[in-house]
Order: structure tokens, then sequence, then C-alpha cells
């Protein structure tokens, strides 16, 4: 909830996803996850909303914005296509479906499927 309005889940993940537009609003999409959110992609699992953290903290060092494209809601579920943008030649454009499931006003999952072969590059640098 926010300010008494109670928010429709498609409205939870589009907050969630602006948090990686505009790292001032990053805090505010962080506060939608649940402190046991597990994310998971070709790449990571993140098993807590801490863990989670630290990962968006590299994240927002190269990703320059998410444009989402379509969204889809179904009960506790909803599923999010975008272009998520990023400063590193040759990965400027990635299309991802993300998938989401909400309880009680937060983010318990979300699971990331895109084309992850010229990232494991970027994530292996990263953590040197």
């Amino acid at each position: 909830m926010k300010n008494n309005i109670i928010l429709t889940n498609i409205k939870i993940v589009e907050i969630f996803l602006s948090g990686f537009n505009n790292p001032k609003k990053l805090p505010e999409a962080i506060a939608l996850l649940a402190d046991d959110y597990k994310f998971k992609d070709s790449t990571k699992e993140n098993h807590s909303k801490a863990e989670f953290l630290e990962t968006a903290k590299e994240l927002v060092k190269v990703l320059t914005g998410i444009e989402i494209i379509k969204m889809a809601e179904n009960n506790e579920s909803v599923a999010d296509l975008y272009n998520f943008k990023s400063n590193i030649e040759g990965l400027e454009n990635n299309l991802g479906s993300e998938w989401f499931r909400i309880e009680n006003g937060l983010i318990k999952e979300s699971q990331l499927v895109y084309d992850a072969t010229k990232w494991w590059k970027v994530f292996a640098q990263m953590k040197d």
C-alpha cells in the first residue's frame, strides 16, 4: 500500500521496474520486495531481498533504463515483456521477459528470461 491506496499487481511491477530507470527511485522499488524475495535468471539466483539489493547495486552501474513493451496480469502473477538498456557496447538493447508473483502487495519472486550469452562476460568482470 502507498498512502492508503491499494496498488494493482501491474502497478507494483511498474513501480519496481521504474527504479531501474532512475537510481533515485531504486529505494522505492526495493521497498516493494518481500524480505524473502527470490530472483532467478540465466546467470544468477538471489534468495532474499538483501541479496538482490547487492545485485541491483551492480546493475544500476550499467543499466540505462527499462522500456516496458507489454504486461499481463493473472491473479497474483504478472508477466512483463521489456527492453532493458545498458551502456555496454553490443548490449545496448536486450529483450527480456520477467514473471513476477505478488503476495500481500509485495513481490515474492520473479524469474527473468533473456539471452544472457554476452552478459556472462560482463557479470564475471563485475565480480573481479
